[in-house]
């Protein structure tokens, strides 16, 4: 019908002008380099869900998840700042918020603040400059247990250098979410893909899929099999 209608040279003149004009807004992204504008393409067809976010920094600012909120998804949020837990308790009412560090044991350790609100805040010191702060640690199986967080979507991993120590505390075999983005500044693909990291979540059945700015992209294979279908528009 469609085809027969833009044979109609006034339809077609509305038709150009509504593609035209449907189209100019711009697409809304929070993540640093946009890379929630991926997150939420691959995850389009979920209404509702859950994620966990590790070293979430803050609710809007380089989030990957404030789109998922807003949609409806609910989740638990991570970061060595109390600050940044205090802004997540403000606006993510319907999340878990948890001031806490995330690595493979549990106990008690110490991170590198750089100021109380800020990406580069670490468990590895970085300079003299920074002040050192004593804090609560647990692996993610057992913030997991706790928080009776059996199933979950999207797993997202920012903690500055300690990515494979929070890879290494999660059983992938139980907890087996959709999509994890890491963040690697390692611009080399060939070095990471001889990394820890890299071979365990292919071993535990994901496929490296992308990467946008500093995060790489590992989905399921089952759903990788079809990515181009799954991220059409």
């Amino acid at each position: 019908m469609k085809k027969k209608l833009i044979k109609n040279k006034i339809f077609y003149y509305f038709y150009k002008i509504l593609k035209i004009y449907r189209n100019r807004k711009p697409s809304i992204h929070y993540g640093e380099f946009g890379e929630d504008i991926l997150v939420n393409r691959i995850l389009k067809n979920l209404e509702t869900g859950k994620y966990v976010d590790v070293g979430c920094y803050h609710p809007y600012k380089g989030s990957l998840t404030a789109q998922l909120y807003k949609k409806g998804w609910k989740g638990i949020n991570i970061d060595l700042s109390k600050s940044s837990i205090d802004l997540f308790n403000l606006v993510r009412k319907e999340d878990i918020n948890l001031n806490l560090a995330v690595s493979d044991f549990n106990g008690q350790t110490s991170y590198f603040e750089n100021s109380p609100i800020n990406q580069q805040n670490s468990l590895i010191k970085n300079n003299d400059n920074q002040k050192k702060i004593e804090i609560d640690c647990k692996n993610l199986n057992l913030i997991l247990e706790e928080n009776k967080f059996e199933k979950f979507e999207y797993l997202n991993i920012d903690v500055e250098g300690s990515e494979q120590n929070v890879i290494n505390g999660i059983n992938l075999s139980k907890y087996s979410p959709i999509l994890i983005t890491i963040e690697n500044n390692n611009l080399h693909i060939n070095d990471y893909i001889e990394s820890e990291t890299y071979k365990i979540l292919i071993k535990n059945n994901y496929t490296f899929i992308s990467k946008t700015g500093v995060t790489n992209f590992f989905l399921k294979n089952e759903y990788a099999k079809n990515f181009l279908k799954l991220i059409s528009i």
